[in-house]
């Protein structure tokens, strides 16, 4: 019994865990239920909540409600570099397979850490238990936390958390496996039909990107830091403010947005269009949220103007216009190429925004473009 379990202890509940334990499997094929297994998992365990967390930083972590703002601030404030001594602790003993609990991680002289001390109880947490999860090539942990009143982990329970984690383990190099799998064939699925594709996780982190992506790219979307990087600054302007809404992005919700042109030195523009990815290809062990399409902007001929007018009902002056945007033109340029003002091109592209229900230069792009490969 461990002298600190001042709040005389709650067991695991052993039935309740190997409930969840069986519920594993159903992850590898929906991967949306991670939050509610972890729910599962922190009330068998007599927790108050639990973390799913990559070792390495905290991209793609998941937690129960009640976590969530503890993961929050603890990353927020900085404590991944405070706590760097109990992290590396944890970390070693859930690399040899073994089940890390609080009291493993004080100093030889069993003196507290900032973490557990100062950390912890700002949440009402007091206790803690890391199973190390083994998810491809990353390594992740398993966190379990209990308040005062729910009492330490004892040793009896860390032999039950072991068993439970060879279970975890096994489910979620599944899990990883059927991602690959199930985004391997959505990226085939868009080679076949010559469709150019590029992968990014929650914070805009390059993935993968198939051989029709890769030669669209070339100079003007360059790959650095596992980054998206754009010549065009109007466009990396763009993709930065998508992904600061695709970082934000509440889990189970699906993000719209608008598409983003890229202008390219000789060389047709990019219209870059963004699709969500669910199913398995959404395991938090691959993190891809969401699939980039990148499509060239096909020339219109000459007489699409006259097109434009008659699909939306513009006059002539704004089909011509619209031509000239259709094909990546700046308003600045068209209006020099058109010989009016500036202030005359604007109010002319107001009105085509209103006759073609767009609000967007880019998503007016897009739309001409669609039309021109009709």
């Amino acid at each position: 019994m461990s002298g600190d379990n001042a709040g005389g202890g709650m067991p695991i509940d052993i039935r309740r865990l190997q409930h969840a334990s069986m519920q594993l499997s159903d992850i590898v094929a929906d991967p949306s239920r991670w939050t509610e297994l972890l729910e599962d998992v922190a009330a068998a365990a007599g927790a108050m909540g639990a973390g799913l967390i990559p070792q390495t930083g905290s991209e793609g972590a998941l937690a129960t409600g009640h976590l969530r703002e503890c993961l929050e601030t603890y990353v927020r404030e900085g404590w991944p570099e405070q706590d760097a001594d109990s992290h590396r602790r944890a970390r070693v003993m859930n690399l040899r397979g073994e089940v890390a609990l609080d009291r493993d991680l004080t100093d030889a002289g069993g003196r507290g850490t900032p973490f557990f001390d100062e950390f912890l109880p700002r949440f009402d947490g007091r206790w803690w238990a890391g199973i190390g999860v083994r998810g491809g090539p990353d390594f992740w942990s398993l966190t379990l936390h209990r308040s005062l009143r729910q009492g330490a982990f004892e040793q009896t329970e860390r032999a039950v958390l072991q068993q439970f984690s060879l279970r975890l383990n096994e489910v979620c190099s599944l899990a990883h496996l059927a991602g690959r799998v199930a985004f391997s064939s959505v990226a085939n699925s868009f080679d076949q039909i010559g469709k150019a594709v590029v992968a990014i996780d929650q914070t805009g982190r390059f993935i993968h990107a198939n051989a029709a992506a890769r030669r669209l790219m070339g100079a003007s979307i360059q790959i650095a830091r596992e980054r998206l990087m754009f010549r065009d600054r109007h466009a990396a302007a763009e993709y930065a403010r998508f992904v600061d809404r695709l970082r934000g992005l509440r889990e189970g919700k699906t993000l719209f947005a608008p598409p983003i042109v890229v202008r390219r030195e000789n060389a047709a523009p990019l219209v870059i269009r963004t699709l969500p990815v669910d199913g398995a290809a959404r395991s938090p062990f691959l993190c891809a949220r969401a699939l980039l399409l990148l499509e060239e902007i096909v020339r219109p001929a000459r007489s699409d103007w006259q097109l434009f007018g008659r699909a939306f009902r513009l006059t002539p002056a704004e089909a011509r216009l619209a031509a000239l945007l259709a094909v990546g033109e700046t308003l600045e340029h068209a209006a020099d190429t058109l010989g009016i003002t500036k202030e005359t091109a604007r109010s002319r592209i107001k009105s085509i925004f209103q006759k073609t229900d767009t609000h967007r230069q880019a998503a007016l792009v897009a739309l001409l473009a669609s039309l021109v490969r009709c």
